[in-house]
């Protein structure tokens, strides 16, 4: 009985043994301290007569003015979408409208969430 036990107690020695090599393995680059980073120089204060001359750019023509976005329908669901939609970047609409008048004379109607309750 005392044979087993010393031979128990030596395995679990030894896997212990294996269990702190094995983590000391995987710690032992962090515990190396953390190099200071290099700093730069910094360049020399200009001395005060020298000027700086900064030239003129020219003025850049006005951005154009955007036209509203179109109205995209879906001619599988019948449903149009304006751009306040949740769903309107993502849709690829097969058809456009320039207004929701179009879209509702064309049969279309208007997107709804499945909140929103119809009025």
């Amino acid at each position: 009985m005392l044979w087993l036990f010393s031979q128990m107690f030596l395995l679990c020695l030894a896997s212990f043994a294996v269990g702190v090599l094995v983590t000391w393995l995987s710690v032992r680059g962090r515990l190396q301290p953390e190099r200071p980073k290099t700093r730069l120089a910094l360049p020399a204060p200009r001395p005060a007569a020298e000027q700086v001359v900064i030239a003129e750019q020219p003025v850049a023509a006005p951005k154009p003015v955007k036209q509203p976005l179109p109205v995209k329908g879906n001619s599988k669901t019948m449903v149009f979408h304006t751009p306040d939609s949740p769903y309107y970047r993502r849709m690829k609409g097969d058809m456009t409208f320039g207004s929701e008048a179009e879209a509702v004379s064309a049969g279309y109607r208007r997107w709804t969430t499945k909140g929103r309750v119809k009025a």
